[in-house]
């Protein structure tokens, strides 16, 4: 089996400070960053054994990896992502874990992504990355996710969720804006200077033109993303069974549910 490989960083460039530098962009909007993660490394922990494969989609600049490898000292732990430009700074966060951390470029939406993957994980997990799918990309995916996992395998995302009422949303991400003032998060760099900065640094050209292609590289998502009901009713009939909701805070949740 074999994949493309993310693109290399120029030797002129700080991996780790760009890693360190997208840490805190993402803190900036997602409120109890930590937590998310923690709860999701534990839940694995003490609802799958033995973990000796786990597959992180959307796995950006390694975050969500580099907890499991450091929890699951067996694992190899994959992860999958479009965007060439972000890979690079995953392989330097993972650098120290060698052949355990094991990344692929490939796009969700497209058919091929499936085959640069064994069977058989134990796990399967995404943070903030799921949402930019379509309604029917993102159901289409949960059938093959079904196909990854073994039985007894669970599927675990962290994301946006949204609800069906107009006043409830508002009122969640109202919520949210107050957590994020309340933790500082509002100081500090944002989405778009990151990327401009980044692709500045690397000295790719048409910086602003990349910045608009991975803010519009997911057209069709649904930014606040769907109904836990959606997701559970689309989980069950992918051949999952009892799909829970784990954590919740307002506009996001851990949800999922076992093979």
């Amino acid at each position: 089996m074999s994949a493309p490989e993310p693109l290399r960083l120029p030797n002129n460039i700080q991996g780790q400070h760009w890693v360190k530098r997208w840490d805190r962009m993402q803190e900036r909007y997602l409120v109890r960053r930590d937590e998310r993660i923690n709860l999701m490394v534990r839940l694995v922990r003490q609802s799958v054994a033995p973990v000796k494969r786990v597959l992180d989609l959307g796995c950006g600049t390694g975050s969500l990896m580099e907890p499991f490898l450091e929890a699951f000292a067996e694992a190899e732990v994959f992860g999958m992502d479009f965007d060439p430009v972000l890979l690079p700074l995953a392989q330097e966060r993972l650098r120290p874990y060698g052949r355990r951390s094991r990344l692929i470029l490939a796009d969700l939406r497209e058919q091929g992504w499936r085959a640069q993957v064994p069977d058989g994980f134990d796990a399967v997990i995404s943070a903030t990355a799921l949402h930019w799918l379509t309604e029917r990309e993102l159901a289409g995916l949960y059938r093959q996710l079904s196909g990854l996992l073994r039985p007894g395998g669970l599927f675990v995302n962290a994301d946006h969720v949204a609800s069906r009422q107009a006043q409830v949303q508002k009122f969640w991400e109202h919520s949210r804006d107050e957590m994020r003032r309340a933790e500082a998060r509002q100081d500090g760099e944002d989405w778009e200077g990151f990327w401009e900065a980044y692709t500045q640094a690397l000295g790719l050209p048409g910086g602003r033109r990349i910045t608009e292609r991975v803010l519009g590289g997911w057209q069709g998502g649904v930014e606040e993303g769907l109904p836990l009901d959606w997701h559970f009713a689309e989980l069950t009939a992918s051949g999952f069974s009892n799909p829970e909701c784990f954590w919740r805070c307002d506009c996001d949740a851990i949800y999922g549910a076992f093979r």
